[in-house]
């Protein structure tokens, strides 16, 4: 719940805060899928024009942590259900980041 932005840039906002995340908790190996090559392709080929330059800078700086493996792979749609059901299904409007101790019951059967 960013507000309005394109889908590329939810999808690098979702990057960054779930690295962020991984970080904090001191997790040392983490991969990263996505449905957006667009995304992909910007975090490893940056541009200094593109509008959220800044976006990707911060998510560059991050992959460049003292993982032992950090890694953002391209997913298809079809193998992303889960994913697509959480940003659709289980979120109340409230806005902000959302953080489950456990997988919500509408998601349990996809994972």
């Amino acid at each position: 719940m960013i507000g309005l932005a394109d889908p590329q840039t939810a999808e690098l906002w979702a990057i960054y805060y779930g690295l962020r995340m991984a970080w904090e908790r001191e997790m040392t190996s983490v991969v990263v899928f996505t449905e957006r090559r667009d995304a992909i392709d910007l975090i490893n080929n940056p541009d200094p024009a593109y509008p959220m330059a800044g976006l990707i800078e911060m998510i560059t700086m991050l992959k460049w942590e003292a993982w032992s493996h950090v890694d953002i792979q391209h997913i298809h749609a079809d193998a992303n259900v889960a994913a697509n059901v959480l940003a659709t299904d289980c979120l109340d409007g409230e806005g902000g980041l959302k953080e489950f101790a456990e997988p919500p019951h509408a998601i349990i059967h996809l994972i």
